[in-house]
């Protein structure tokens, strides 16, 4: 908690200096008509060579607070000419500026998708090898975060089973921690089961920004994989999101986010949401007899029994926002509770009847940023956080179950599964602090500092023990300084270099007397990396990067998360890879109606202690290091618009991770492994779908949409080849999943009703080795969005 209140100690004095610079800010008010006197929403009117901007109601008014002088004001909008005007805003006053804007001649609303760059295109055009998914589009759908970025080229999303269930994010061949993930730039590693991708609602984002390999700078990352960032904060002022779906297995989900902000800069949010779900899908398992402990060669098809899963959550911030002291100040809190019955361990035979496990968070967060901060060029940026968590793993009955339901009394609390009482107290914080110095337009440096903290202790009323008064901890930080040169607006190049650091204390009783000693282990390592692009014409721009990254085992990794079936190793050591993308975007204008980009990508990975997920065949599951293994891949992407009638996109990927290891522990004797793929990783997968609108059916403002999505994943196998034959060896078979949403929009967007249905021929979809997913699902949502009130 030191770390959090010297954070707010520091923002503090940072708003009490630049309060000084200028507190005379103004409101300018006005609306926005066409020719014909007709009121335009969505007008994006903003000051030129500044950050200010507004977006018109739907009364086609918009409103900006900026400090005194002199501005020009522009008014654009699809399909009329941009319109500027030249105001000058008098300390503590109002001033109000009407726009008319003139239909372009050259073009038609209809002609056009975009009319110059929107975030996600900045995203897109940047160095980086970078996807980004526009999470708005989907917002009208039941999809969690988890399940939107299935739509992204090189990503999959691993899941243990139906709603709430645990996931694995796979991104280029890297998996787990591999991947960093972030919200608002803030790193999620403290934030627990409790509020994560797969319980987080899709309405939550506005946009999803994935980093393939090299991370920018300013994220502070240790990610090896690369790094994957929930935007939130879309500048609206004023407005009320809410939804509610229920659908198959008894799945509840509601959201709501709403935010209000004064003229003076004072704003205040709130979002809410929760899912439930019974999760009693029906899974193809062998019934094990209870009597003999024998399990049948056959499968029968089974309901699960015990899965139900529930979880909410409050998100709250107030604080300041566009002000002359900070462009953004915000104190906020966000608390998450879940309660998560398992029905089995990491595979499916054994089957639970009574074991749960639950997750508490309480989070305060404080965000300071400030742009031009006491010169022009100057940029801070700090968010802080800290997580009181609380956690549990119950297994307290005494009984053994199987698929069927039935159950026998165990003889004693040793039997297998153990019973077990095991109470967590997770405390983790953590810090980013960037600089960033612009100048000449041309240059900018950039000095970016990560501090995390991890501490958990255990209390084990099963089996109490002196060791659960000593805490496991880890420390890590991460320094980065980087540089970006940017000459035209065809080149852009950054370098960078980061200094890790990382120390795991863990407390032992080596000679079983009763008294405990901390152990320490510190690790130090540095990184460094550079990303370049160039467009070769007004559409073509070719992109390269490369990175000496490293990645520090993180708690869960180190300390397992408190079962019986996810084990800790506080011996692994850091990854080290080095990462080379190269790759190039094509953006083809076919006609004035008719959009089509191509990307297409190439990745190559050299890994060193490549750490692994391994799966006993007891069930439980433990990270190990992999000495070497290297990695190369494809990705390409390609997406299609007609107008505002049809769109269309499909994605593909290819990956040949494979382990490099010939010879073990120095040996002259072969690695039986070497050269295999690694197990349990897809290796081609893909997606494709398209949508339909039909417009104006009863009202000028309505919208019906019909979207189709496919998703593919081609035959992978459980384990080294080395092992088995291809006709012992245990292979997750092909997956094909055919979904369909269909969405009906009136009002402009303020009503909407959708249905959807998921896996709609009913196909046994596996993520894991027997690890069954949900069958045929259907669901209705209903949602209201008000901006602009």
């Amino acid at each position: 908690m030191k770390i959090f209140y010297s954070l707010i100690a520091l923002v503090f004095l940072l708003t009490q200096v630049a309060t000084g610079q200028n507190d005379n800010f103004s409101t300018v008010k006005g609306k926005v008509t066409s020719q014909e006197g007709e009121l335009l929403p969505g007008v994006f009117v903003y000051v030129i060579n500044k950050t200010y901007f507004s977006e018109t109601n739907e009364n086609g008014t918009f409103e900006l607070r900026l400090p005194a002088g002199k501005y020009k004001l522009s008014a654009t909008n699809l399909g009329y000419l941009n319109q500027v005007e030249e105001v000058e805003v008098l300390p503590n006053s109002n001033l109000r500026v009407n726009f008319q804007l003139e239909e372009d001649p050259a073009m038609t609303l209809d002609d056009v998708e975009i009319v110059g760059k929107s975030a996600l295109q900045e995203v897109q055009e940047s160095s980086y090898n970078v996807s980004a998914l526009n999470a708005e589009a989907l917002h009208n759908t039941t999809l969690d975060v988890s399940q939107a970025l299935e739509r992204v080229s090189g990503v999959r999303v691993r899941r243990s089973g139906g709603v709430g269930s645990n996931t694995n994010l796979m991104l280029n061949g890297f998996s787990g921690r591999h991947v960093k993930l972030f919200i608002d730039g803030m790193p999620m590693e403290g934030f627990n089961s409790a509020f994560s991708i797969n319980n987080i609602p899709i309405n939550l984002a506005k946009r999803i920004e994935v980093y393939k390999g090299v991370v920018p700078i300013n994220f502070g990352s240790d990610a090896l994989g690369g790094a994957i960032n929930i935007v939130t904060e879309d500048g609206k002022q004023n407005f009320v999101d809410a939804s509610y779906s229920y659908g198959s297995f008894n799945t509840h989900k509601s959201f709501l986010n709403a935010a209000y902000t004064a003229d003076s800069g004072f704003t205040a949010r709130l979002t809410a949401f929760q899912n439930y779900s019974d999760n009693d899908y029906n899974v193809d398992v062998r019934v094990k007899n209870l009597q003999t402990q024998v399990f049948p060669l056959e499968k029968t098809n089974e309901r699960r029994f015990h899965d139900m899963y529930r979880n909410y959550t409050l998100m709250g911030k107030v604080g300041f926002v566009n002000t002359a002291f900070a462009d953004q100040l915000l104190l906020g809190f966000t608390y998450g509770d879940e309660y998560n019955e398992i029905q089995h361990p990491a595979y499916m035979d054994i089957a639970f009847g009574q074991v749960y496990e639950t997750s508490e968070t309480l989070m305060p967060s404080l965000t300071y940023k400030k742009d031009n901060l006491f010169i022009n060029g100057l940029n801070v940026a700090v968010r802080g956080n800290y997580n009181f968590g609380e956690a549990s793993y119950i297994d307290d009955a005494m009984r053994n179950y199987n698929w069927a339901g039935d159950f026998i009394e165990k003889s004693e609390k040793g039997e297998y599964p153990p019973y077990t009482r095991n109470f967590y107290r997770n405390r983790n914080g953590s810090v980013n602090a960037n600089v960033t110095y612009k100048f000449k337009d041309k240059h900018a440096f950039t000095l970016n500092n990560v501090f995390n903290t991890f501490s958990r202790k255990r209390r084990n009323e099963a089996e109490p023990s002196p060791s659960d008064d000593y805490p496991s901890e880890n420390f890590k930080n991460i320094l980065g300084a980087g540089y970006k040169f940017q000459p035209n607006k065809k080149w852009s190049t950054s370098l960078f270099g980061k200094y890790y650091s990382n120390k795991v204390n863990q407390y032992a009783d080596p000679l079983a007397v009763g008294e405990y000693q901390k152990f320490s282990k510190t690790t130090d390592t540095y990184g460094y990396g550079l990303a370049t692009s160039y467009f070769l014409t007004e559409s073509l721009q070719m992109k390269a990067s490369f990175e000496k990254a490293y990645r520090l085992p993180v708690g869960r990794e180190l300390f397992g998360n408190g079962s019986n079936f996810e084990l800790g190793n506080p011996d692994l050591k850091p990854e080290s890879s080095k990462n080379l993308n190269i790759g190039a975007n094509y953006n083809w204008r076919l006609t004035k109606k008719q959009n089509l980009n191509l990307d297409a990508s190439f990745i190559y990975r050299d890994i060193k202690d490549f750490i692994r997920r391994k799966v006993t065949e007891e069930g439980s599951a433990q990270s190990i290091n992999e000495a070497s293994v290297k990695n190369r891949g494809i990705d390409l992407e390609a997406t299609y618009n007609y107008a505002k009638l049809f769109s269309a996109n499909a994605s593909f990927t290819y990956q040949s991770l494979r382990n490099k290891l010939e010879y073990k522990n120095g040996s002259t004797s072969k690695n039986l492994s070497y050269d295999q793929r690694i197990p349990n990783m897809p290796y081609l997968y893909g997606n494709a779908g398209f949508a339909f609108y039909f417009n104006r059916l009863w009202d000028k403002k309505d919208v019906l949409s019909l979207n189709y999505n496919l998703l593919y994943i081609h035959e992978f196998s459980y384990d080294y080849d080395s092992f088995g034959n291809s006709a012992t060896n245990r292979n997750i078979p092909n997956q094909i999943a055919h979904d369909v949403y269909l969405n009906y929009s009136f009002k402009n967007g303020k009503y909407n009703l959708s249905l959807e249905c998921k896996n709609i021929l009913n196909e046994d979809l596996y993520d894991n080795y027997s690890l069954q997913k949900p069958g045929r699902s259907f669901a209705i949502k209903v949602r209201y969005f008000l901006d602009k009130f």
